[in-house]
């Protein structure tokens, strides 16, 4: 299931704001969404609407937005969810509507005549089919326990809160356990829920634990030695610690860290907690969690948890959103980071059924976007936000980016728009001047300003 897009009328800075999330040459809704635009035009506005809207559709209260319409492509066609200010509901129902007639007449209704009751009497006007909600409920619903996957990924709290694991996150055996009876569908990964991070390991540690005794005592297992056993199980399950070592290695290898799992110990009594930590690879010495840069404590947790909540799962049918994906790290991180992000949401049988949806400042991430990938969230004159298509490739130079569609005239700050204009004054002198000597000294100068802020060698207009 995907958001193929969203219209929002009357609701913040959303007056009558329609964002297509489809690729145009097909008509599919995009593998990964970008949201990009100046601080206020809502990025972080629309992951949080999405993430308050789509995993409560049964309890989702809608008295706050006058008129929501989601529009979804499930296995079993088009669903769209109808949003208005009637406390408790929202209306299912099927077809392509938001592009003909039905869905500009809905528009047209003063807000407070927008009720379900109104919205139906439109749909039958128009002989649109209406199906009760509880038919499609089985396609859309997400639930615990199952093959679906919901994951908001805030920017990082006011108070960070991966500053007080002084030790490792707390929390114990016992509560770990207590996702064997429940596994959510819906999780929070931010720096105030590092512990249901560490819980989550601590359950895929005991999962295997349970898992491999069950192996070995399958009755063609019982003859096979003990080396056999441990080859055969280690192939088909994998240590959820080893993989969070090679992913966050990536990381910590830069600063010359390494993730201890060689020493790790893992819980035995309930009260007990999983105790692994990050050390330095020459002297083997621990360094505390509280300790790391900023940026790369950010990036462990945040991908760790998100990992370990895919981690030798089905997910048939999910969700990302991230907010400030970039948020503290050094630029060559991010060149490959949506390509991390999309490789953390791989299921144990290959497929990747997630739709990724990111708000982001940065151009090197929005460039990792196609054009069609990448929402646009500008100010109309009216003082409302409209979402238009990006027009920079996939790929392109970040500073391209940000003239193109992050709308800056230039993008070299105020002493360099002083030394470029310094460079031309330079060139038109020298073009002037018939004597050797100042020819000379002119040519060093100007090349070692162009050499310095790598000017193109051009001549001005």
């Amino acid at each position: 299931m995907k958001i193929c897009s969203i219209h929002i009328k009357g609701f913040q800075q959303f007056n009558d704001t329609f964002l297509d999330f489809t690729n145009p040459e097909t008509g599919e809704p995009a593998e990964k969404i970008c949201f990009i635009g100046k601080n206020g035009t809502g990025k972080s506005t629309l992951l949080n609407l999405i993430n308050e809207c789509l995993p409560n559709i049964v309890n989702y209260s809608v008295s706050k937005i006058p008129f929501l319409l989601i529009k979804l492509k499930t296995p079993v066609g088009l669903i769209n969810l109808l949003y208005t200010q009637v406390k408790g509901q929202v209306l299912v129902f099927t077809g392509d509507i938001d592009s003909n007639s039905v869905w500009q007449d809905m528009l047209k209704a003063p807000y407070d005549k927008r009720t379900i009751e109104y919205s139906l009497s439109i749909l039958e006007k128009h002989k649109v089919s209406i199906l009760e909600n509880s038919e499609l409920l089985k396609d859309i619903v997400f639930y615990s326990d199952s093959v679906d996957q919901f994951i908001y990924s805030p920017a990082e709290s006011q108070n960070n809160n991966y500053y007080n694991v002084k030790d490792v996150p707390d929390t114990s055996l016992d509560n770990a356990l207590g996702l064997s009876k429940e596994f959510p569908y819906h999780h929070i990964v931010s720096d105030e829920k590092v512990h249901e991070f560490w819980r989550t390991l601590i359950y895929h540690i005991k999962k295997r634990e349970n898992e491999r005794e069950e192996f070995e005592n399958l009755p063609e297992n019982i003859n096979k030695t003990k080396r056999l056993l441990i080859e055969e199980f280690n192939d088909r399950s994998p240590k959820i610690l080893d993989c969070i070592a090679q992913l966050w290695n990536k990381i910590l290898d830069k600063a010359g860290l390494e993730f201890d799992i060689e020493n790790a110990r893992n819980p035995i009594q309930l009260t007990d907690n999983l105790k692994v930590y990050i050390r330095l690879k020459e002297s083997k010495e621990t360094i505390p969690y509280n300790q790391l840069s900023k940026g790369i404590r950010n990036f462990i947790f945040r991908m760790g948890h998100i990992y370990s909540l895919y981690f030798n799962r089905e997910i048939n049918k999910g969700f990302l959103l991230i907010d400030e994906p970039e948020n503290s790290l050094f630029p060559d991180f991010l060149y490959d980071l949506v390509e991390t992000y999309q490789e953390l949401v791989i299921d144990r049988n290959d497929e990747n059924n997630t739709q990724i949806f990111m708000a982001t400042h940065n151009p090197i991430i929005a460039a990792q976007f196609e054009p069609y990938e990448r929402i646009v969230l500008e100010w109309n004159e009216q003082g409302y936000v409209d979402a238009v298509k990006g027009t920079a490739p996939a790929g392109d130079d970040p500073n391209d980016l940000l003239i193109k569609d992050f709308k800056l005239k230039n993008v070299i700050g105020k002493k360099g728009q002083e030394m470029w204009e310094e460079y031309l004054f330079l060139r038109k002198t020298l073009r002037r001047t018939n004597k050797p000597h100042e020819k000379e000294k002119l040519i060093s100068i100007i090349n070692k300003i162009g050499l310095d802020y790598n000017f193109e060698d051009h001549e001005d207009s």
